[in-house]
């Protein structure tokens, strides 16, 4: 589709893939990636149901690397206070996903961490390969998880579960990620986009009128606390990237060594 730089949509009847493309960065969260997203899911909402469901999945090696660290507000020494802005719908990959009428199935590839495991965690239903990676990264780089990270992890395999992650920051592969419910199936890499556009094409034969309808009222009871965690996130990311801990964090990456936070 014209006029995405950091996405390629490619389209086969009721059904549309929708591919992450910044390879050489791991589909890192910068560049158009993220606005081009949510203005192509904006779309979807239309009410014409000429798409009736969405694979999302990533290029190359990885399905999202999370925020580029390089263009953390504090990675020189300036103390440059992170620009808050209210994570309405039209900003939010999280909350653009989970409006959108039409479901999104993840095909996730790879590294999903930081801000990436987030946007995986916001797609309907997901399948991944044996390779995948999940990863509260966030706590390395001396923040905290955004993208709504907490609170789909949480809803997704309960608080201790949750906080136990988030908190050591380890990494969670194929085999924990199926046992835990974070996705419905392991499939070789060479099947896994496939296997999704199959079961797009399954849920594109049904009314779409109706699954709109059955994705809203499944996501109801919560819709009001997902939008009040991510503008509460943004404000705390943005403290915490102007403390000593964040600016480590940053540092610590891109020297490629073990952070030592002071915990300031």
């Amino acid at each position: 589709m014209a006029g995405y730089s950091d996405i390629l949509v490619e389209e086969d009847g009721p059904v549309a893939l929708v591919t992450l493309n910044r390879p050489g960065q791991l589909n890192s969260m910068g560049g158009t990636m993220m606005s081009d997203l949510t203005h192509n899911h904006g779309t979807l909402n239309s009410g014409d149901y000429r798409i009736r469901a969405v694979v999302l999945t990533g290029a190359g090696r990885a399905f999202c690397a999370g925020g580029d660290v390089k263009n953390f507000p504090n990675v020189s020494e300036s103390r440059r206070a992170a620009v808050w802005r209210r994570p309405r719908g039209e900003r939010s990959p999280v909350l653009t996903l989970r409006d959108c009428d039409v479901p999104v199935i993840g095909a996730i590839n790879g590294y999903a961490v930081g801000g990436g495991f987030g946007l995986a965690l916001a797609t309907d239903f997901r399948i991944c390969s044996p390779d995948i990676v999940f990863q509260v990264s966030q706590i390395k780089r001396g923040i905290t998880p955004d993208v709504g990270l907490p609170f789909l992890l949480q809803a997704e395999v309960g608080t201790q579960r949750a906080l136990e992650i988030i908190a050591t920051a380890r990494r969670v592969h194929a085999a924990e990620a199926l046992s835990l419910g974070l996705v419905l199936e392991v499939v070789p890499p060479d099947q896994l986009v496939e296997r999704a556009l199959e079961i797009a094409r399954q849920v594109a034969q049904n009314t779409p009128l109706g699954i709109a309808a059955a994705k809203r009222l499944v996501y109801l009871p919560h819709e009001d606390d997902l939008a009040r965690v991510e503008e509460l996130t943004s404000m705390l990311v943005g403290k915490l990237f102007d403390t000593e801990d964040g600016r480590e964090g940053a540092r610590s990456f891109l020297e490629r060594r073990e952070p030592t936070f002071p915990g300031r």
